[in-house]
C-alpha cells in the first residue's frame, strides 16, 4: 500500500538546531540519534503529544477522541491508513456517493482498516483534522507551525463573508480545510487549496466530499509547497500550476505556518502573506490568522510597511487566549487589493469595535500597529513622556541548558552540588526555596552564560514563559535553569530593588501587555519599556519599599504601586483603567 509520509516535512533534529548547539552537542559528544531533547529543552523536539481542546465543537467528546487514539498507538498501524480508514468511515456515514469515495481509493492506494472502518465515531465536524493534532508530537507540530485553527476563530473568520456566484477561494496552507468548507453557502467549484502537509491533503479531500457528498467535481486541493518558484528540479505533472499558481481569486483565508523560517526570505507567514496577496483579483478580499507580535515586533517591520503602504488593511480582530502547545497571542487581518487606500484601521477587540489611524503607524519608524483605545494610547503617551532611560544598555543572559536534567540536577543537596533556580521559584521581587542541585562545571552544559553574570550579587531573573512580569532579586551568585533569564540593569542613579519595583509594578504589567502583547516576556520587548528619571531621594524610598517586602516575604504591593502611580502622574481614571484592564472591571 501506499504511504503519505513526506520527506519534506519530517526533519531531523540536527538539521534545525544552531550552529551554536551543534558546537556544544560535540562538545558533549552527544551521538546524533539521540539529538531529540526530548526532556523539553527544546519544544522542536518534545515528544509530548496534546490534545487541542479549543478544536473541540463538544467537549463531552475529549475522552472518546483520547479512547480513539489510544486505539490508534496500540494498534501500531500507518497513520495515513488508519486516516484514510477514519474518512472512508466518515464519508459511508455521511452517504457520500460510492463513485467519489472509490475516487480517493484509486488516488490513494492506502489499507483500508476494518476496526476504523466501522468504528463509532464522535460527531465532530474536523474528526480528522483533530484526530491527526492529537496523534503529533508537539516537536512535529512545532517544526512544521502546524496548528489548526480553533473551530470558534474559523468561524469569526469566514460566517460574514457572502459570495457571488463567480468568486474563487483559495486557503494556501489549508490543513483540514476548515475555512474553505464553513464558508456560508460556498459551491465546490470554488473551493481551491493547498498544502505542503500531505496528509493534511488527504484530510482536506475526505472533508470536501462529507461537505459535498454527491458533487461530481473533483477536489482542487494539491499536496504542494505555495510559496516555492517551479524550477526544473520541482516541476509537477499535475494541474497544479494552471489551477493556482496562473491563477487569481477573490478571497484568500489562511492560518499561515508560524514560527517557521524561509531561508533568506524571515518569517514564513510573511512570504505566504505577500505571495497571496499577488493572488488577488482587483477588490480581492485576504484574511489571515497571524501571532500578534507581527503588530509590533522590530523584525516584523518589513510586512508591516507592506500591509499598510502597499495593500489597503481595514480590520484588525483581537483574539482572546492562544493555542494548545502554543504561547503566543494571536490576531486575524484582513486586507484588500484596492487602489484607494482607506485612512483608518478598525480594531475589533472582543466586545469593543474602535479605530486607528495609519498617519500615526507611518510616523513610527519600526510601522508599529497600536491597537490600543484613546484611553490606552493616553496612558502610554504618558509613560513615554516620561521616558528618560530604557533596559536597552543592560547586560542579559539566559540560565544554563545542561543538555540532560535528569542525570544532572538532584532533588537533594549532597557534596559538590549547589541550588539551581527554575523559573518556577521565581516570585515578585524574592526566590522561593530552590528544588534542584548542581554540580556547576560549565564543560559539563550545553548552554552557559559568563561566570561573572550567574556570580554577579546583584541581580534581577525572570519567568521567560509568563501570563505576567515577575521579577525576583538575587543578591546570593546564585545560578539558574533556562526556564530563567538574567538581567542585570543598567539605569543611571537607579538601584537594583528600584528597577524591580518598576518592573514588578501594575503600570508596567500594563505597558507590556499594551505595548507587546506578548505571552513570552521577550528581552526586546522589555529593552522598550519607558524609565523616568528620580531622584536620590524616591530611589531611596523605592528602594525601602522593596527592602521591607524582601524582608517580610510580603505580597502586599499597595503602597508601592500608589508610589509608582504618583511618579508619572497618573490620573485616577488611568489607575482605573489600569486594574481594570489587569483584574477586570474595577469601580
Amino acid at each position: 500500500m501506499g504511504n503519505l509520509i513526506d520527506s519534506k516535512v519530517s526533519y531531523a533534529a540536527y538539521d534545525l538546531i544552531s550552529s551554536a548547539t551543534k558546537r556544544n552537542w560535540n562538545k558533549l559528544s552527544v551521538s546524533s540519534d539521540k539529538k531529540d531533547l526530548s526532556s523539553g529543552a527544546n519544544k522542536r523536539f518534545s515528544q509530548k503529544n496534546i490534545i487541542p481542546k479549543e478544536s473541540f465543537e463538544t467537549q463531552e467528546n475529549i475522552p472518546l477522541i483520547q479512547k480513539l487514539i489510544n486505539d490508534i498507538r496500540s494498534s501500531n498501524y500507518k497513520i495515513d491508513d488508519v486516516l484514510f480508514s477514519l474518512g472512508t468511515n466518515l464519508l459511508k456515514n455521511g452517504k457520500t456517493a460510492e463513485k467519489n469515495i472509490e475516487y480517493l481509493r484509486n488516488e490513494y492506494n492506502l489499507l483500508e482498516i476494518n476496526e476504523f472502518v466501522k468504528y463509532k465515531l464522535p460527531n465532530e465536524r474536523d474528526i480528522l483534522g483533530i484526530v491527526y493534532q492529537c496523534l503529533q508530537t508537539e516537536g512535529e507540530k512545532n517544526i512544521k507551525g502546524s496548528y489548526y485553527t480553533p473551530s470558534k476563530v474559523v468561524w469569526n473568520m469566514v460566517s460574514d463573508i457572502k459570495l457571488k456566484a463567480a468568486d474563487k477561494v483559495l486557503d494556501p496552507c489549508c490543513g483540514s480545510s476548515m475555512f474553505l468548507t464553513n464558508i456560508p453557502d460556498i459551491k465546490p467549484e470554488q473551493i481551491f487549496g493547498v498544502d505542503i502537509d500531505p496528509i493534511a491533503v488527504l484530510i482536506s479531500k475526505f472533508n470536501y466530499y462529507a461537505k459535498f457528498p454527491d458533487t461530481p467535481i473533483k477536489p482542487k486541493i494539491y499536496n504542494a509547497d505555495f510559496i516555492s518558484t517551479p524550477n526544473l528540479f520541482n516541476a509537477r505533472t499535475d494541474d497544479f500550476g494552471s489551477i493556482i499558481l496562473n491563477n487569481s481569486f477573490d478571497y484568500i483565508i489562511t492560518n499561515p505556518p508560524w514560527g517557521s523560517v524561509n531561508d533568506g526570505f524571515g518569517e514564513m507567514f510573511s512570504c505566504f502573506l505577500v505571495n497571496s496577496f499577488e493572488r488577488l483579483n482587483n477588490n480581492g478580499v485576504l484574511r489571515f490568522l497571524l501571532p500578534c507580535s507581527i503588530l509590533n515586533v522590530k523584525s516584523h517591520k518589513d510586512i508591516r510597511e507592506f500591509l499598510i503602504n502597499q495593500t489597503n488593511l481595514t480590520e484588525i480582530k483581537l483574539h482572546p487566549g492562544s493555542f494548545s502547545g502554543v504561547m503566543t497571542r494571536y490576531i486575524s487581518l484582513e486586507t484588500k487589493k484596492e487602489k484607494e487606500l482607506s485612512k483608518k484601521i478598525f480594531i475589533f477587540d472582543e466586545k469593543d469595535k474602535y479605530e486607528i489611524d495609519k498617519k500615526t503607524i507611518k510616523e513610527n519608524s519600526n510601522f508599529i500597529i497600536s491597537t490600543t483605545k484613546n484611553i490606552d494610547k493616553d496612558i502610554i503617551d504618558i509613560a513615554n513622556k516620561k521616558r528618560k532611560y530604557d533596559l536597552g544598555n543592560s547586560i542579559w543572559a539566559l540560565g544554563i541548558v545542561t543538555g540532560n536534567n535528569t542525570d544532572k540536577l538532584k532533588i537533594k543537596q549532597q557534596d559538590g552540588y549547589e541550588p539551581i533556580y527554575t523559573g518556577k521559584e521565581i516570585a515578585q521581587f524574592f526566590l522561593k526555596n530552590p528544588t534542584k542541585y548542581v554540580i556547576y562545571d560549565r564543560k559539563n552544559f550545553q548552554q552557559v552564560a559568563r561566570d561573572e553574570i550567574y556570580r554577579s550579587k546583584s541581580k534581577l531573573v525572570y519567568k521567560f514563559i509568563s501570563k505576567k512580569l515577575v521579577f525576583s532579586i538575587d543578591n546570593s551568585g546564585s545560578l539558574f535553569l533556562n526556564s530563567a533569564n538574567i538581567l542585570i540593569p543598567k539605569i543611571p542613579n537607579m538601584s537594583i530593588n528600584s528597577v524591580a519595583a518598576f518592573l514588578n509594578s501594575e503600570l508596567y504589567q500594563y505597558l507590556y501587555i499594551k505595548m507587546f502583547g506578548e505571552i513570552k516576556i521577550l528581552k526586546g520587548s522589555l529593552s522598550q519599556l519607558p524609565f523616568l528619571e528620580i531622584t536620590p531621594e524616591q530611589d531611596r524610598k523605592l528602594s525601602m519599599e522593596v527592602s521591607n517586602i524582601l524582608d517580610n516575604k510580603s505580597d502586599d504591593f499597595s503602597s508601592l504601586q500608589d508610589y509608582i502611580y504618583n511618579l508619572f502622574e497618573l490620573e485616577s481614571k488611568h489607575i482605573n483603567q489600569i486594574k481594570g484592564v489587569l483584574y477586570g472591571n474595577v469601580n
